[in-house]
């Protein structure tokens, strides 16, 4: 009897130890669970996130957009696509893209001509199969909990956030009260059902951590291809931040993108459509998964983006490399010390125009027959503003050498961009992004200046000087270089303010900031 007695031990050990093997492969190769359902964790290539705050005017918009997902997705490519979607009443009663009407938000796993709805986990807990939760879009927090979900449950070699709704770059829209909570922001992402709260640009890097960062970040909004949020998103920041980005400079149709044709370009094995790629040459490629670069992914969101504008006039897109966004920065400061230094504010200005009429050779972005455009949008060609110092009588060789440097930086930054027939003489892969050059010194009414109503650009945290609110300030482009209270120009920002802020004392002036 010791012999079997020996047999059976060693054969019960081997069974535990098989056991406990399994169970760590297991705790490997499945997820927490969700919604009583284990997710099995396969890590792909890429997994591509889509925030898409619907709450407002463009739910009907959205909803055309998921329903291109779903038909341009192809199943089994090394690619989870995961969609946030928050809904209004009012606007679509759209019930069959996501199989019901609804007003909540919820969360969906896309495959081909499928999206099935998802629970968000531990990370998530508020939002499962059946909940009627209701997400503030505009928080930085929903966003985080977005992340951090796909990326557990989801998780991939490579990420790609795209943030889906209004966008307004540098300002957003609205009237023009002075120091107004609600509209006068750098913002995307509004939330009608919530308060219309956004994530204004700094609020997204204080809320979020370098563990939320992605390779790709992707702006289906207006307005979001400025320097100043390229380089808050910048890598290196110290918080969330993004290899490449891909936005658009000028209002965006409400059409978005063509997710469908973006998707299809997708695939395993490469090749291509055998049609002419207009922003990277040659033919359209597919790209595998496998292989395929966030600045591949870029290349092909603009090649279908212009393919799929080709009969409008106005737009425009860019894709940038996130890490040459300092060399632009510290390019611009640099132009911005010597333009101060040797007074060139009206020679400038004579570059930019005035309202209503800018230069007629300066790209611009924004409608200059409208005097409220010039205090919320006056987003002028970087690349284009330089090039006209350089053929400018008006500047030394000292500041020509300075523009030429932007314009190097720029077009090292710039890796694709395309526009359309509106943006005469834009250069692919040069122009394509805008910097803040106010009016500053207009009124309006006769009463207040525009850099009155610009208090918002900023490199203080606005909270801190009108109060709680949805102010915010705060900008990376802002801060970085300058020295408050040293009565030196050191940055871009700080020429802005000490040329159109009459004050220079204790107070700040106009907007708190004293150079």
């Amino acid at each position: 009897m010791l012999i079997p007695s020996i047999k059976n031990k060693k054969k019960s050990l081997i069974i535990s130890i098989l056991l406990i093997v399994l169970s760590l492969i297991f705790s490997f190769s499945c997820n927490e669970i969700i919604d009583d359902e284990i997710v099995f964790l396969e890590p792909v290539d890429w997994t591509i996130m889509i925030y898409a705050d619907g709450d407002n005017d463009l739910e009907s918009f959205l909803m055309t957009d998921i329903d291109e997902m779903k038909k341009g997705y192809i199943n089994g490519q090394g690619l989870n696509l995961i969609v946030m979607i928050d809904r209004i009443p009012g606007y679509s009663a759209d019930r069959d893209v996501l199989n019901e009407n609804f007003t909540d938000t919820r969360l969906y796993h896309i495959t081909n001509n499928n999206a099935t709805r998802i629970g968000g986990g531990l990370e998530y807990p508020e939002i499962t199969k059946t909940s009627k939760h209701e997400a503030n879009m505009g928080d930085p927090d929903t966003l985080r909990k977005f992340i951090n979900f796909s990326k557990n449950h989801f998780p991939a070699d490579h990420y790609a956030l795209i943030l889906w709704n209004h966008g307004d770059g540098a300002r957003s829209k609205g009237n023009n009260n002075n120091h107004d909570s609600n509209t006068h922001n750098k913002a995307i992402c509004y939330d009608d059902t919530d308060g219309r709260d956004a994530l204004y640009c700094a609020e997204i890097t204080d809320g979020l951590t370098g563990d939320e960062s992605v390779d790709l970040l992707g702006f289906d909004a207006c307005f979001m291809g400025s320097v100043e949020v390229a380089y808050q998103y910048r890598p290196g920041n110290g918080d969330f931040n993004a290899q490449i980005m891909v936005a658009s400079p000028p209002e965006e149709w409400g059409y978005g993108w063509s997710y469908d044709q973006i998707l299809k370009r997708i695939q395993s094995g490469g090749g291509n459509n055998r049609e002419t790629d207009s922003i990277v040459g040659g033919l359209e490629n597919f790209y595998d998964p496998a292989t395929m670069t966030a600045q591949q992914l870029g290349s092909i969101i603009l090649e279908e983006q212009y393919d799929s504008t080709a009969n409008a006039t106005s737009e425009a897109m860019s894709c940038y490399d996130l890490s040459k966004v300092n060399a632009v920065k510290e390019a611009v400061d640099t132009l911005a010390i010597n333009l101060y230094n040797q007074n060139k504010k009206e020679d400038i200005e004579a570059i930019r125009g005035s309202y209503p009429y800018p230069s007629p050779n300066t790209i611009h972005y924004f409608n200059s027959y409208d005097n409220e455009a010039w205090i919320i949008f006056p987003y002028f060609d970087l690349y284009d503003l330089c090039s006209n110092i350089l053929e400018s009588n008006d500047f030394n060789l000292t500041i020509k050498e300075n523009a030429t440097a932007v314009m190097t930086t720029v077009d090292d930054m710039i890796t694709y961009s395309f526009a359309n027939s509106y943006y005469s003489g834009f250069s692919n892969g040069k122009n394509g992004i805008h910097i803040f050059l106010p009016n500053g010194d207009n009124t309006v009414n006769g009463n207040l200046t525009h850099w009155a109503y610009q208090w918002w650009y900023n490199s203080i945290n606005t909270n801190d000087v009108y109060g709680a609110g949805f102010y915010y300030g705060n900008l990376s482009w802002c801060f970085n270089g300058a020295t408050p209270h040293n009565n030196g120009v050191e940055n871009w920002f700080e020429m802005l303010d000490a040329w159109f802020d009459p004050l220079n004392d204790a107070s700040g002036g106009v907007n708190a900031y004293q150079w």
